[in-house]
């Protein structure tokens, strides 16, 4: 592993991540960019239809995140998690869903 890989910081074109859905299903996708945005295609037919999840529609509660409220804007979360995580490039896709 070269020295710039190893001191990688951030999600980049060509990483890969794995999404665990509901019911246990995991799904491993490879990060992408679309329409200058990063994220993921999580399966064939998303790909096809062009139905892309960037990754700021990934976060989510967890440990330490609660609901706050503005009053012209509604809930949002406070201190909100990545709901993936992020596993080496050599790791197989998966197409679960």
């Amino acid at each position: 592993m070269n020295d710039a890989a190893k001191s990688q910081t951030g999600l980049y074109v060509g990483d890969k991540i794995r999404i665990e859905g509901n019911w246990g299903m995991v799904s491993v996708c490879e990060v992408e960019m679309f329409r200058d945005c990063l994220g993921v295609f999580l399966d064939g037919r998303k790909r096809a239809a062009g139905e892309f999840t960037p990754l700021c529609n990934l976060y989510g509660y967890g440990a330490g995140s609660e609901a706050g409220y503005i009053s012209n804007h509604g809930e949002y979360i406070k201190n909100p998690v990545a709901l993936w995580a992020q596993v080496p490039r050599d790791t197989p896709l998966t197409s679960d869903w």
